[in-house]
């Protein structure tokens, strides 16, 4: 809002939708009055006997009916494009309510009846929401009306309808009159002083997510920067070092063979860390493009386990696949959905020891699909469960037996997953290997085939 405006509303709300909250609870709390009204009323004209002006009081009900009825559809179906409407709309109802009330309170006994507090409620919810003058303004209109209808009252202008069943004395006035003035300006500036004191705190709150937010941009920039860079100079690494494998192997030393052969190892690690950074940061800020491709299930699973199978063999490690049944052809994001299903079958392979079982288990169901990734490796501490997802995190016992490692495996899976609103859950115990089981809803991934 620019500060060149004449008067800047500000409010401790985000949103259109949380201020609408907010108005909601006069609706609510509109009901619970007109209930209590139509509860009262026959208690105190059949059981206490009182002389009140119940058909007017009857008709003050119908009123609010009518005008909550109004209230709560137009919360409900109109679309308030600012604040100001809102506001607006807010201090409509305050004052109507306040008119109606004043008359509620005139019929059911005046200045003898201490329900005429109730104006209490709307002044509260005028200084949560308002902020400057108005609060008081709004509590100087209810000072107003209980006066005027007081005096009206006092001096028989009005038919005077008492609970004790005899005009009240001026002391009886001045006295009321002047515990609600204390009570009520005491009210707002208590409620102003509370939420002035939290909208500050949000204020401070929302300029240190707002740098926190940046930081984190500049943080993911320098971070896609510096993997873009590192990536041109490793493949060219990786490139040349399988060039001297390939040309000068059976000329090379073993040790000298055994050397290249770990930097060429280490330069793939180090390649694929750099290809999860930015895949991350891709992912984060929504730069991969969707494109879903029709499967049959269960051979699209074995296509990606497959890829897996060398590593697998190469650390003597038994990668199996359990059959569905029934495999379905499903649409799904093939390139986001496979580095899940591989990210996780790599690490099923990388932390288990030789002589371990990695077990892939696909499943259709009738409103979601999936599949689990089950190992006999060195599995997760349960206090380090979950912590698993977050960014840069490695369990301790994966640290000991792979030192190389960037902790955005996890990571990214979640962000890929939780992008079509499918879930992912973990099972482990130390020594005894884990489970990852992956769950997609189908109708988030289904388009309509051309």
């Amino acid at each position: 809002m620019a500060t060149n405006e004449p008067y800047k509303l500000i409010l401790p709300f985000h949103t259109l939708e949380t201020m609408q909250t907010r108005i909601s609870w006069l609706v609510n709390l509109r009901w619970i009055g007109i209930i209590s009204l139509l509860g009262i009323i026959p208690i105190a004209e059949q059981v206490l006997k009182f002389s009140l002006g119940f058909p007017q009081i009857y008709t003050l009900t119908v009123v609010f009916i009518v005008l909550n009825v109004t209230y709560f559809f137009i919360c409900k179906y109109f679309k308030f494009v600012n604040f100001g409407q809102e506001i607006a709309f807010t201090e409509i109802q305050i004052i109507f309510d306040f008119v109606l009330i004043s008359f509620v309170v005139h019929y059911t006994g005046g200045i003898d009846n201490p329900f005429y507090f109730i104006y209490l409620v709307h002044i509260i919810i005028s200084g949560i929401l308002y902020q400057g003058i108005w609060p008081y303004i709004n509590a100087t209109v209810a000072a107003f009306l209980l006066t005027l209808w007081s005096g009206l009252e006092y001096f028989k202008v009005v038919n005077v309808y008492s609970l004790s069943g005899s005009p009240a004395p001026l002391k009886v006035y001045l006295v009321s009159l002047a515990a609600f003035y204390i009570l009520i300006y005491t009210a707002t500036y208590v409620i102003k002083d509370i939420v002035s004191g939290y909208r500050m705190l949000k204020r401070v709150i929302d300029q240190k997510s707002e740098l926190l937010e940046q930081t984190m941009l500049e943080r993911d920039k320098m971070f896609r920067f510096t993997a873009h860079e590192l990536k041109s100079p490793l493949t060219t690494i990786r490139s040349m070092l399988a060039v001297i494998d390939e040309v000068y192997s059976d000329s090379m030393q073993p040790e000298l063979k055994d050397m290249v052969e770990r930097a060429v190892r280490r330069t793939d690690q180090v390649l694929m860390m750099v290809k999860e950074m930015i895949e991350v940061t891709q992912y984060r800020y929504g730069l991969m493009e969707q494109k879903l491709d029709k499967v049959n299930f269960q051979e699209w699973i074995d296509k990606v386990v497959e890829q897996q199978q060398i590593y697998a063999t190469n650390k003597k490690i038994a990668l199996t696949v359990k059959k569905l049944s029934q495999s379905p052809a499903i649409y799904i994001d093939t390139v986001s959905l496979e580095k899940v299903l591989s990210n996780l079958i790599n690490n099923a392979i990388r932390y288990s020891p030789a002589g371990a079982e990695v077990t892939i288990l696909p499943f259709v169901k009738h409103q979601c699909f999936g599949f689990c990734v089950r190992d006999t490796g060195i599995g997760i501490a349960p206090d380090e469960l979950p912590k698993i997802f977050e960014e840069f995190y490695r369990s301790a016992n994966a640290r000991e037996m792979e030192n190389l490692g960037t902790g955005l495996g996890l990571s990214l899976v979640k962000q890929i997953v939780e992008k079509y609103n499918g879930k992912i859950f973990v099972e482990s115990k130390i020594g005894q290997g884990s489970t990852f089981t992956v769950e997609m809803p189908y109708l988030n991934l289904q388009i309509n085939p051309k």
